[in-house]
C-alpha cells in the first residue's frame, strides 16, 4: 500500500489535465497512488485520463452524472454508494 494518497478531482478541465497528472507522476517522491475522480465530464477528460490508466499508481474513479462537487461523491475507497 503507498503511503501517500493523492486525491484530483476533475470535471471538463481536459485542457489543464495533461498537465496537471504528468506534474503529479514526476514527483522524485514515488511511494504514492493518484485518485483521479472524474464527475461525468462533458469534455474529453476521459480520453486525457485514459492515457495515464497504464501506470499502476493511478486509479480512476468515473461518476455518471455531475453534482457539482467531486468531493461531495463517495470516497473511491467505499463505491457502495452512486453520486448524490
Amino acid at each position: 500500500m503507498p503511503k501517500v494518497s493523492i486525491v484530483l478531482p476533475n470535471y471538463n478541465y481536459a485542457h489543464y489535465l495533461d498537465e496537471r497528472i504528468q506534474s503529479l507522476l514526476n514527483q522524485t517522491y514515488k511511494d504514492f497512488e493518484l485518485i483521479i475522480l472524474d464527475c461525468a465530464s462533458a469534455d474529453n477528460s476521459i480520453e486525457v485520463i485514459s492515457k495515464y490508466t497504464h501506470d499502476p499508481r493511478v486509479k480512476t474513479v468515473f461518476y455518471s452524472h455531475d453534482n457539482g462537487l467531486p468531493y461531495a461523491c463517495p470516497s473511491p475507497l467505499n463505491r457502495e454508494h452512486s453520486c448524490p
